[in-house]
């Protein structure tokens, strides 16, 4: 059964880490943070626990950690002057982040590789929340600056343009989430690195 640090992200709608890139102002971002509870007295035993109560990711496989959003956009393109614009644009992002938590009762010396397992850990999901930031400042951008000239007082073109733009961006950040993804996840990466300094 695959075992992988993952992200999962739901498709735009129209998520107590820190990350390192703020949003911008029109975005209000907001994070949550559970846990599940693993148990064993070596790397191994730890990593089967990973392999069996960790988030599915899919139909058959689980992730060791896992960082979902879901951006939600706010707004209504109306029509002023002969032009679409969104009026009251901004972005909500949910950020939730699902961590393995080691049990007290491990022995002292796999607490302490724990530590550093866990560290790079959340130093993985922060990287993939910093790219759902990204993209919601993106998404927020084009709100923002959305105009379309028209005599249609439904603004339905104007509908239908703003959906393939956010399609576009969402792939556009679907893309780079699977590039870092594969990079941390190749073998010598630092995925691998994390698992086997816990199993050694």
């Amino acid at each position: 059964m695959p075992l992988e640090i993952g992200r999962a992200a739901f498709a735009l709608a129209a998520m107590g880490l820190m990350v390192s890139q703020p949003a911008s102002a029109g975005v209000h971002l907001s994070e949550s943070t559970r846990y599940y509870i693993v148990n064993g007295q070596t790397g191994r035993e730890v990593v089967r626990e990973m392999a069996r109560r960790g988030p599915r990711s899919g139909f058959l496989a689980r992730d060791i950690a896992q960082t979902w959003y879901s951006p939600r956009n706010d707004g209504e393109l109306v029509l002023e002057n002969g032009i679409c614009r969104v009026r009251n644009p901004g972005v909500r992002l949910h950020i939730r982040y699902t961590y393995p938590r080691l049990s007290d009762r491990a022995a002292p010396q796999l607490q302490h590789r724990w530590q550093a397992f866990i560290e790079g850990v959340r130093k993985h999901e922060a990287q993939h929340a910093a790219l759902a930031i990204q993209m919601a400042d993106k998404i927020d951008d084009l709100l923002s600056r959305f105009a379309m000239r028209t005599d249609d007082r439904h603004c339905g073109k104007a509908k239908r343009e703003m959906a393939r733009r956010m399609d576009a961006i969402w792939k556009e950040y679907d893309l780079r989430q699977n590039a870092f993804d594969r990079v941390e996840h190749r073998r010598g990466g630092e995925v691998d690195k994390l698992v086997k300094a816990l199993t050694r």
